[in-house]
C-alpha cells in the first residue's frame, strides 16, 4: 500500500509542477547513506604480527613461552587465526594471554614435531 502511494506521489510530481514544488517543502531531504559502521577483516587484525617460527627458532621454548605471555591477547588470537591453530574455536572464550599463550606455543611445538620426523631421515639407496 506505502509503495503504491509513493508511485502515486511520483507520478503526480512528474505531471504537475506545482504539486512537485509543493511535496519537496513538505518532505525534508532524505540524509545521505552512511558508509557501514562494520569495519573490514584486515582493519580488525594486528597491523604487525611477529613470525612465530623465527622467534621459536630464535628463542627456543622456554623463552618463547615467557615472550608469548607478555604480548597483547588481541595480537594472540590473530595469531591463533592466523595460522589456524583452532580449528575448533576452543579458545574464542579464553581471557588469559598465559592460556593462550600456552595453547600456541603446545600446538607449535606439535607441528614442528610433525615435520621433524622426516629430517634425518636417507634414502636406502
Amino acid at each position: 500500500m506505502l509503495r503504491g502511494l509513493v508511485k502515486l506521489l511520483v507520478e503526480e510530481s512528474a505531471h504537475n509542477s506545482d504539486f512537485a514544488a509543493k511535496l519537496e517543502r513538505l518532505l525534508p531531504e532524505l540524509p545521505e547513506r552512511k558508509a557501514s559502521a562494520k569495519r573490514p577483516a584486515a582493519a580488525r587484525t594486528a597491523p604487525e604480527l611477529p613470525d612465530i617460527h623465527a622467534e621459536w627458532n630464535a628463542r627456543g621454548d622456554a623463552d618463547f613461552r615467557l615472550w608469548l605471555r607478555d604480548e597483547p591477547i588481541q595480537a594472540l588470537r590473530a595469531l591463533i587465526r592466523k595460522h589456524d591453530l583452532d580449528p575448533a574455536r576452543r579458545t574464542s572464550k579464553w581471557k588469559e594471554a598465559e592460556k593462550l599463550s600456552e595453547f600456541i606455543a603446545d600446538n607449535l611445538r606439535s607441528r614442528l614435531a610433525r615435520g621433524a620426523s622426516f629430517l634425518g631421515r636417507q634414502s636406502s639407496a
